[in-house]
């Protein structure tokens, strides 16, 4: 069976998005760039009360009075920060990653690319063509590891960072016709999993 269709750049940064929770180098990256800015908004907001709270009468009296009461207290109402931020905080990576990497690729002459997938017993031959040339890859149902999808593709991951974008609906074909193929792609790889289960 044979498919064609068209990637475009926001395509490609689809793929960058999904494999940002799928990555173990993204997911090391992703809880190192957390724990630092959790710790840097405990801080700064410890810093600011420790300056802060003396002006107010009471915690001036209990500075004076109980030094050790006044940084636990300090301490506590540093954390509500974080537990506020944390949010903001886990989206930090994954925005500053895909700003850097949009910036990086926006004069990519890659994209908009024509994609042919030919599907057959064995895998699925990828041609895909650019400005620059040709690139053709042969990806055996085997060598599958992930599938991963958003509301507008599916992703077949058959190396750490690469990976064939599938469009979940195209143009081409009506919308039995998408089922349909979507179905076969599932019906290989299913099939390949229950051969390695025996």
């Amino acid at each position: 069976m044979n498919i064609k269709y068209q990637l475009t750049f926001e395509d490609f940064m689809a793929l960058q998005k999904d494999s940002l929770k799928r990555s173990e180098h993204h997911q090391a990256r992703y809880n190192i760039t957390t724990i630092a800015l959790a710790m840097m908004v405990f801080l700064f907001g410890f810093i600011v009360l420790h300056i802060i709270l003396p002006m107010s009468l009471y915690f001036y009296n209990l500075y004076l009075n109980s030094e050790n009461t006044f940084k636990l207290i300090v301490v506590c109402l540093a954390i509500i920060p974080v537990i506020l931020m944390r949010p903001l905080i886990g989206k930090y990576y994954d925005f500053v990653t895909l700003r850097k990497l949009k910036s990086a690729h926006k004069n990519d002459k890659r994209w908009p690319r024509d994609v042919t997938l030919h599907l057959h017993e064995t895998g699925i031959h990828v041609t895909s063509s650019y400005v620059s040339g040709i690139k053709k890859t042969d990806v055996a149902w085997e060598s599958i590891k992930v599938v991963g999808e958003d509301d507008h593709h599916l992703f077949l991951y058959y190396e750490m960072n690469e990976a064939i974008i599938i469009p979940q609906m195209m143009t081409e074909l009506n919308k039995s016709e998408n089922r349909a193929f979507h179905d076969l792609i599932m019906q290989h790889l299913n099939r390949y999993k229950e051969n390695e289960k025996i």
